[in-house]
């Protein structure tokens, strides 16, 4: 796969508060590069899954727990548990079966297959489709081999209810059994169908305690339409921690998809406790890696977090 045929844009996403307002930071790295990042709060803990990648995109093992630190609204925490984060994963995938999928519906499907192809026991994971609206194709299952097959054997058709789309694989994702959770979502357009607003979409994300991940395709000149798909999908992951993949040659979709499989795996979990009188607010954080190739490593974790109650 050649490195010069994607885009990966890691960004670290700021909420402004809880109507969804929020600034994006992005950098934008080479292909390849990372992904998985949640933030969850355990008893009086909060767990900051973290990944951490060379400039290849090649994840980075063997780290300890002294080569990490963590700043809560700029003041060191003590990180007071470490592990790799290990366990099944549910999964869902969100792709786009609109009119101009038409002839890149085998090319999404290659890229399902090379995400499930990766997954590990007891994983489970859910197809969902859209044209002018959401259409769960295969519920919940943990019998993944076969899932991409409705992508090969649908119409794609219709209009781009993207936003209405990743708003149900949130709510029905967040439902399912393991804690460890995750969206794709693979499209080449922009929204021009749905009913839910961007401003929900984003609250929802923020509460969904769920990391997207989003590949786009753009391979021709962009309408204004469909550039505000690319960067909504763009600051979804940043807002939730996630990682998104922009691609410019259809076939580069399942090499991409791997990568971005790989990286998933790769994740280490910081736990530290917030200060106190924090309950209910959102605090900024910000992991480092201290290492003597600290500079040429990309450290993606989420934001921030709500102060537990």
């Amino acid at each position: 796969m050649a490195r010069t045929s994607a885009t990966l844009e890691l960004m670290t996403g700021r909420v402004l508060g809880r109507q969804g307002r929020f600034a994006v930071c992005p950098l934008i790295l080479a292909l390849g590069l990372d992904a998985q990042h949640s933030l969850s709060v355990q008893s009086n803990l909060v767990s900051v899954p973290v990944t951490v990648t060379d400039r290849n995109g090649k994840p980075i093992i063997g780290l300890d727990r002294e080569h990490f630190a963590v700043t809560d609204e700029s003041e060191p925490r003590e990180i007071l548990a470490f592990s790799r984060q290990e366990g099944a994963v549910s999964m869902g995938f969100i792709v786009d079966m609109s009119g101009s999928m038409q002839d890149k519906q085998r090319y999404a499907a290659s890229a399902v297959r090379a995400i499930t192809a990766a997954a590990g026991p007891g994983d489970e994971a859910f197809l969902l489709t859209f044209g002018d609206q959401p259409e769960m194709r295969v519920p919940t299952t943990r019998a993944i081999d076969s899932l991409a097959d409705p992508l090969i054997s649908g119409k794609a058709h219709g209009k781009t209810a993207l936003i209405d789309a990743v708003y149900r694989g949130i709510h029905e994702v967040r439902s399912a059994s393991h804690r460890r959770k995750a969206l794709v979502v693979i499209s080449d357009g922009g929204d021009n169908h749905s009913r839910f607003s961007e401003a929900e979409l984003q609250r929802g994300a923020i509460e969904g305690d769920v990391q997207i991940y989003a590949i786009s395709l753009e391979e021709n000149a962009r309408s204004p339409e469909e550039k505000r798909g690319t960067f909504l999908l763009r600051d979804l992951a940043a807002l939730t921690g996630g990682a998104h993949f922009t691609i410019r040659d259809r076939s580069h979709l399942p090499g991409v998809a791997a990568e971005l499989a790989r990286a998933m795996r790769e994740v280490y979990v910081l736990s530290f406790k917030p200060p106190a009188g924090s309950a209910g607010k959102w605090r900024q954080v910000r992991v480092s890696v201290n290492t003597p190739s600290s500079k040429t490593l990309r450290v993606a974790a989420r934001s921030g977090y709500y102060a537990p109650e």
